[in-house]
């Protein structure tokens, strides 16, 4: 049942209770968690207009609970702003020596202080007393008062704990519940309430607690959107200080196992468990998710990022699949840091944002907006992995015994891949495509009585004053014109051309089939389409995944 009356008196001296009925014992607090749990429930049992809470022999306690009352803008809105009157019978000067930094409430706006005397001078004072207001919650106490972190925690995992709760606020996810122990310190509610002191403005409606408004703005990984689901690894060492439980919001997979966690401090690959070594050298991930740090407080001083435990996993990663798509979760905002991740391959970062660095809520919302963005990239480029294996495959194929070919097809595909890594996949077709058709020119033998690959007869000029051509012309605008296996002969003083040449490469050569000479017909089609017509993205994945398979069976034969 809710009490109508407006003052409460927090304390068990006899003079208070002469103050009124609504007078409440303070329990013995050993944590900010049970203040705060207590202080919540008292004001969604009550009306509390004013507020009176007495400092006995041992005043920090009953200071904390002006801070949490001040501090729980985002469970008691405006009920936050009500005034408060310390009383004690023991001196201003003796509270101050007493209590250390938390008598800094007492020099707040809408906060005061009184000697316990007789009952009629309390009744006057705290009739005069009035509380503080919102445009002046920032100037009026915020500013005034300065709350330290548990040293107990440590700075890695404070930086964790708040990095996770901004993102988690950013993206309007509500995935750390209110029940979350450090939501409930007085350190994180310091450093959050000046985010939110637009809800200090009163509503006409009663409003207590933490009511979630507004759709998460999740990342879409599932498999109706890509066809197939997008599968995530997020590495960090403090996975369980909050990241594990927002991203698993954030992320809409078509699974659960599609977002895996690896939760291990390491210095380095090798200190991983086998498990974890498994999961990374053995599955395929759409996205892994890295933190920088991964050894904790011991990576502290370091400044060369090539020493970092994330850079050295980073380069484990690209060293399995260079089309392995990293995001780097880091505190670091420093130039040569970020400048050193991209250098090694990594695909994009997010600044994970500091306790140290109070950034508002606007900045913490576009800093989750790029991180989405980023995401959606690293996922649209995650066709790069299966490319990669293929890339890999021709360039590991190496048995053909012409050197030079495969001296010059080295270099060709490796600057082909660099062109596909930066998402040129036209320009990584031209030269993949360039390098069949170097190798035809260079077997192809031509002089006057006859042309010929290999010692194999391709055009004779002797027969009846034309030309034989041992393949037959046939035109196809649509799907590329191209040359089947039969005989033609030829009248028009044609010189045989690159699209021929290749055409007699795989036909005689390779013995290839009609159908795959018709495949060289349109792949010459998509080379001239790219180059005559300027790069508009004609070729796909298949198109350059089916001509590194051309290319390897050339270098392997």
């Amino acid at each position: 049942m809710i009490n109508t009356e407006k003052t409460f008196i927090l304390g068990d001296n006899e003079v208070l209770n002469k103050l009124g009925e609504n007078c409440i014992a303070l329990p013995d607090f050993t944590n900010d968690v049970e203040i705060h749990n207590w202080i919540i429930q008292l004001f969604e049992n009550n009306e509390i207009g004013k507020l009176v809470i007495e400092l006995g022999a041992k005043p920090n306690s009953a200071l904390q609970i002006g801070y949490h009352v001040r501090l729980s803008i985002e469970e008691l809105r405006e009920k936050t702003l009500v005034p408060i009157l310390y009383i004690s019978t023991f001196s201003l000067n003796s509270i101050l020596t007493k209590s250390g930094a938390f008598s800094q409430i007492l020099a707040t706006h809408g906060v005061y202080f009184s000697t316990l005397e007789d009952i009629d001078t309390l009744k006057i004072e705290l009739g005069e007393i009035t509380g503080l207001s919102p445009k002046n919650y920032l100037t009026g106490f915020h500013k005034i008062i300065h709350i330290l972190p548990d040293e107990t925690i440590g700075r890695h995992s404070l930086a964790n704990i708040w990095g996770a709760f901004v993102m988690d606020r950013a993206a309007n996810a509500d995935a750390l519940s209110n029940k979350a122990k450090f939501k409930k310190e007085l350190y994180f509610k310091y450093l959050s309430a000046i985010s939110v002191t637009n809800k200090l403005t009163p509503s006409p409606l009663k409003v207590v607690g933490n009511i979630h408004i507004g759709k998460t703005k999740m990342i879409d990984a599932t498999a109706k959107k890509y066809g197939k689901s997008k599968r995530v690894l997020l590495i960090d060492d403090e996975a369980d200080k909050g990241w594990k439980t927002v991203l698993r919001k954030i992320f809409k997979t078509s699974s659960p196992d599609d977002f895996v966690v690896i939760n291990e401090k390491v210095k380095d690959f090798d200190s991983f468990s086998q498990k974890s070594k498994d999961i990374i050298e053995q599955q395929s991930f759409d996205l892994y998710i890295l933190d920088l740090r991964l050894n904790g407080l011991e990576e502290e001083s370091i400044l060369n990022p090539e020493e970092f435990s994330g850079m050295k996993i980073l380069r484990k990663i690209k060293s399995i699949n260079e089309g392995n798509q990293v995001m780097i979760f880091t505190a670091s905002d420093k130039a040569w840091n970020l400048k050193a991740l991209l250098d090694a391959g990594a695909d994009g970062y997010y600044l994970k944002e500091s306790p140290e660095v109070n950034f508002t809520k606007v900045t913490s919302e576009q800093n989750y907006d790029n991180f989405k963005e980023n995401v959606n990239k690293c996922f649209s480029r995650s066709y790069l992995r299966d490319l990669y294996e293929n890339w890999k495959n021709t360039r590991n194929a190496i048995t053909n015994s012409n050197n030079y070919f495969i001296s010059e097809s080295n270099t060709a595909l490796d600057i082909a891949w660099k062109q596909i890594q930066n998402n040129y996949l036209d320009f990584g077709y031209l030269i993949l495509y360039q390098v069949i058709e170097n190798y035809a020119d260079k077997l192809y033998q031509t002089n006057y009585d006859h042309d010929t690959l290999e010692g194999h007869t391709t055009i004779d000029r002797m027969t009846t004053g034309g030309l034989q051509w041992m393949m037959t012309f046939t035109k196809d605008k649509k799907n590329g014109s191209y040359f089947g296996g039969s005989q033609e002969t030829k009248d028009d003083g044609t010189y045989p051309k690159t699209l021929f040449k290749v055409s007699c490469l795989f036909k005689i050569k390779y013995s290839k089939n009609d159908n795959f000479l018709r495949w060289v017909g349109s792949a010459n089609k998509k080379r001239n389409d790219i180059a005559h017509n300027g790069a508009k993205e004609f070729a796909s994945k298949e198109d350059l995944i089916k001509i590194l398979k051309v290319i390897g069976e050339i270098r392997s034969r």
